[in-house]
């Protein structure tokens, strides 16, 4: 019986760069960003809450029922996704209304996003750009459209 071989993150993540037909000259700072951001999401997908939160004594806290919120880890992967894009493209992603089509940039999220199992990505999406100009409004940042002035 032969093993099973992982999949290559890199050479995955290389070939959806080229599909979506980034710039060449910025697609191995792209494809370094990208690969650095799942693994690191990998990682952090798999820690404790509790472990961080309670320090030494872990066990001793009570445990809510249910699945552990990834709100925070699928928030950093979706602003390297944006943070790609921008360097990419050098424009501010456009994520479409739910009526539209997808937008170029949701087509470039959803496999990556689909491959980590996170699902409903325009969801996703829309909820972090919501977040994001939440937090750069806090900071004293006007933010129009995405945009952040």
């Amino acid at each position: 019986m032969a093993l099973a071989h992982p999949k290559n993150i890199r050479l995955e993540i290389r070939a959806h760069i080229a599909q979506t037909k980034f710039p060449s000259k910025s697609r191995v700072r792209i494809e370094a960003i990208l690969v650095r951001a799942i693994r690191y999401y990998r990682v952090l997908r798999g820690r404790s809450q509790l472990a961080s939160t309670y320090g030494a004594y872990p066990n001793v806290a009570k445990r809510s029922r249910g699945r552990p919120s990834l709100k925070d880890q699928r928030n950093f992967l979706i602003s390297e996704l944006f943070r790609a894009w921008m360097i990419g493209f050098a424009k501010h992603p456009i994520i479409n209304n739910k009526i539209d089509g997808p937008s170029k940039f949701v087509k470039f999220c959803e496999p990556i996003m689909r491959r980590e199992g996170i699902g409903r990505a325009l969801d996703h999406l829309e909820q972090f750009r919501a977040y994001r100009k939440r937090e750069m409004q806090k900071s004293g940042f006007k933010v129009v459209r995405g945009k952040v002035g």
